[in-house]
């Protein structure tokens, strides 16, 4: 039966075959089938493992990349409501110092009201209420219209006995913006509740800025409360106000186990399968979430399994005719081990080029993750030398109508027009990358007084050079020092973030210096916190 089948074989491949040499035709042919079935299993076997551990460090790079955001909010949200509450404290005093409710309209002590809103970072309204809930005096946005909240929940609870409440995320009856409310009692000398102050909070504040750092996967930032109430989310938090999810994965079967973690869930506020961090803030009763979209996650590894697995298959289906048709099983072995060896270098390099595709193709500068990975490269160099490090974050100013009357060639036109500007006002030595859309950022190192000098010289200029080519933008740049005693890059990146939007509500077309000693860094504001 077997050689009636290694004859069958032979005739199919066109191969003359006699009675007398037909056995060892067949054998030949069936060693040579043997050999190429195992083959093909030794690849399949070795691309399955290949595939397979490329997708363990990709889910684990995601996981890392979901927690270190996850970590970066929760530090933003402590320092954000800290800064809230020392304003309500503040508030309570200039009652206390007026005497009453009533008595803080007069201007010395509402002047005070309005300096303690001015010190909270992402406030939009201060308010003092009555215990009817009725609106006394606020600083910032006014309203002529009487206000009562008497009906909102974070009231209720205050007048309840809570000593500092954050409510979900609700719309302003001042003007309809989506806000939350970080709010606590005003007590008399007695203890007993005569008012209640309230700050109103933007809650782009809590997330929008640390969606920048999902390099370009598709990311959620969510902060939530811990009875599931949504108060900040990125993106689309206008479709999710009022929805809980205290019913999801995240509250009924991750935090009943730990405070942190990672795991992967379907959310049941958009039916979206998320790789998710959590980490859980127990004074505050929040809970922040990042998760990243699962298409996300595996995209880049899906490219590179496709693009690997279609080169092992080219080589196998080579391999296999050379094992047929062939001279001689030794030459079709060295063959196989040759194409074998292409192939994983293949991939290889396939990976390595997929890796290093990250400048950006209009402008030539750095990505965003390309710059972070040579700006460490330099902050670690510039700690051994005693020197620090200056970011300029610059936001070009009407640039999106330049789009919009002239269209994106235009537009595009304009971002390597300014990326060739701040070539030529900067050093040789110095870091220049593109975060995205119209934001850029420079990295400049030297010791303290010199490089704080180079920064607003080199700021100087970009703004002037920028203004005098009448291309119908301008810019604002705000400029961060690392703190000396301090490793982490977020730090100063936040500085220079914070110093650019006060560089842009003084007018635009300038720059600001925010130095450490301003503002704590994240880093250390958080060990503080904590």
């Amino acid at each position: 039966m077997a050689f009636r089948s290694g004859m069958l074989l032979a005739r199919s491949l066109n191969i003359p075959v006699s009675p007398s040499c037909g056995g060892v035709v067949m054998s030949r042919h069936h060693s040579a089938l043997v050999t190429a079935a195992l083959a093909m299993i030794v690849v399949v076997a070795m691309t399955a493992h290949v595939v397979w551990r490329d997708r363990q460090t990709t889910i684990a790079q995601m996981e890392a990349l979901a927690v270190d955001m996850a970590k970066v909010v929760e530090s933003h949200v402590l320092h954000t409501t800290k800064g809230a509450d020392i304003a309500l404290h503040q508030a309570a005093a200039v009652v206390d110092a007026a005497g009453s409710l009533e008595a803080v309209r007069s201007h010395p002590y509402w002047y005070r009201l309005r300096d303690a809103l001015a010190n909270v970072d992402g406030g939009e309204t201060l308010w003092l209420f009555d215990v009817k809930g009725d609106a006394v005096v606020g600083a910032g946005r006014q309203q002529d219209r009487p206000i009562n909240i008497a009906d909102r929940p974070y009231f209720q609870a205050v007048m309840a006995g809570a000593d500092l409440v954050i409510s979900p995320a609700l719309r302003s009856r001042l003007d309809n913006r989506i806000i939350f409310i970080i709010a606590r009692p005003i007590r008399d000398w007695t203890g007993e509740i005569i008012g209640v102050a309230s700050t109103g909070m933007r809650t782009e504040w809590l997330v929008n800025f640390y969606a920048l750092m999902s390099f370009g996967l598709e990311t959620t930032v969510t902060v939530f409360r811990t009875d599931g109430e949504i108060v900040a989310r990125n993106p689309d938090l206008a479709s999710q106000i009022g929805k809980n999810n205290r019913n999801g994965p995240l509250f009924q079967e991750q935090l009943p186990r730990s405070p942190t973690g990672v795991y992967w869930a379907r959310s049941m506020l958009d039916g979206k399968e998320r790789l998710a961090a959590y980490r859980l803030i127990p004074d505050l009763n929040l809970v922040v979430y990042t998760g990243i979209d699962s298409g996300s996650v595996f995209a880049a590894w899906q490219s590179r399994s496709l693009w690997f697995v279609a080169e092992v298959a080219l080589t196998t289906i080579l391999v296999l005719f050379l094992l047929l048709w062939g001279a001689g099983m030794i030459r079709r072995e060295h063959l196989v081990q040759k194409r074998a060896l292409e192939a994983e270098g293949a991939a290889r390099q396939l990976d390595a080029d997929l890796h290093q595709a990250r400048r950006d193709t209009l402008t030539g500068l750095p990505a965003r993750g390309l710059f972070l990975e040579i700006a460490e490269g330099l902050r670690r160099s510039a700690k051994k030398k005693g020197a620090i490090l200056a970011f300029l974050y610059i936001d070009l100013d009407g640039f999106k109508g330049v789009n919009d009357r002239h269209g994106h060639e235009q537009g595009d036109k304009v971002l390597r027009t300014v990326a060739e500007i701040m070539r030529r006002t900067t050093r040789d030595g110095d870091l220049l990358g593109r975060l995205g859309g119209d934001e850029f950022v420079i990295c400049l190192s030297g010791h303290a007084p010199d490089v704080r000098a180079v920064a607003t010289g080199v700021a100087a200029r970009i703004i002037k050079e920028v203004r005098d080519l009448d291309l119908g933008v301008g810019c604002s740049i705000g400029i961060g020092l690392t703190a000396e005693d301090c490793d982490d890059l977020a730090c100063a990146l936040h500085l220079a973030d914070a110093a650019m939007y006060r560089a842009k509500k003084a007018g635009k077309g300038a720059w600001s210096i925010h130095e450490p000693a301003q503002e704590p860094c994240l880093s250390c504001n958080s060990e503080m916190v904590a």
